[in-house]
């Protein structure tokens, strides 16, 4: 197989049909797909369990709970092809994602990890607009700006993941430790086109933004460590500025809102184009 797509899963039974469904539907078909149960307590295993007739897919579950980051590890471990997927159980892939990655990925060997744009969706699957990120992040800069990668957007060389894995201590901010660890001795790509469904809209998120706010907190310690600096202290103060902006806009329902406000607006055009890809992505 040339690639591994590594997809955990916890309690995802409203989704995960689509997610897999999108994987099935790739343009591209050489590919192996591992679906890692971390203990859910719904009825994502038996869905996932559905589709062990396709031989390219593989189910795996130890009955345990020990989240993301170990998981995405032990994912990274399992892969024996020569490029590793990511993807969350509640995304959907674009049917020209595997393709167009591979593609770039074979004719620019330089290049370690390489992700893409996505279409905000909501839980209906309507798409809200589009998350931009940059072409060519190289810096810190492109790291504590969120503009270096969307996390479930990317492939990479598996030798590049297994030799540089993620950091348990980084919970909700275990990419953003990777790759600000690694952007200054490594070659980060975007593909400048929406390839995944990010699913963000209407999902209970404010727990989790202030662990994000929490961890990009001791990120900064750690990048910048005990010195007195002005960007140290600027970029402190910015996710205790997010953090309440975010509780102000929980507590009078506006969510949505300031997700919608990071998004680019998908014209027309643009929309009815995209809802057409995403029916095509998740039909069965």
């Amino acid at each position: 197989m040339r690639l591994c797509i590594g997809i955990s899963f916890y309690n995802a039974g409203e989704f995960l049909d689509y997610a897999i469904c999108s994987v099935l539907n790739q343009t591209y078909k050489n590919w192996k797909l591992l679906l890692l149960n971390d203990g859910s307590t719904d009825n994502s295993l038996d869905i996932a369990m559905k589709y062990q007739g396709d031989p390219r897919i593989e189910v795996l579950s130890d009955g345990e709970n020990r989240g993301l980051i170990y998981r995405l590890n032990q994912l990274i471990s399992l892969c024996e092809s020569k490029y590793f997927v990511r993807m969350d159980a509640d995304d959907i892939m674009h049917p020209l994602r595997l393709e167009r990655q591979v593609s770039f990925m074979e004719n620019n060997a330089h290049i370690d990890v390489l992700g893409s744009w996505a279409y905000s969706i909501d839980v209906t699957n309507k798409v809200c607009g589009i998350l931009k990120v940059n072409s060519n992040p190289d810096s810190l800069m492109d790291v504590f700006s969120h503009s270096c990668f969307i996390h479930p957007s990317i492939m990479g060389k598996t030798s590049w993941f297994q030799e540089h894995q993620y950091d348990s201590s980084f919970v909700r901010m275990e990419d953003m430790e990777l790759w600000a660890r690694t952007i200054l001795n490594s070659s980060f790509h975007n593909l400048q086109e929406p390839l995944l469904y990010y699913r963000e809209i209407g999902v209970p998120y404010l727990r989790k933004y202030l662990q994000s706010m929490t961890g990009e907190r001791i990120l900064i310690r750690k990048i910048y460590g005990d010195a007195v600096s002005f960007i140290k202290y600027e970029k402190m103060m910015k996710t205790y500025i997010k953090s309440l902006i975010y509780i102000f806009f929980s507590l009078i329902n506006g969510q949505k809102y300031l997700i919608r406000k990071r998004s680019c607006r998908v014209i027309s055009f643009d929309y009815q184009c995209a809802m057409k890809e995403l029916r095509d992505a998740i039909r069965r």
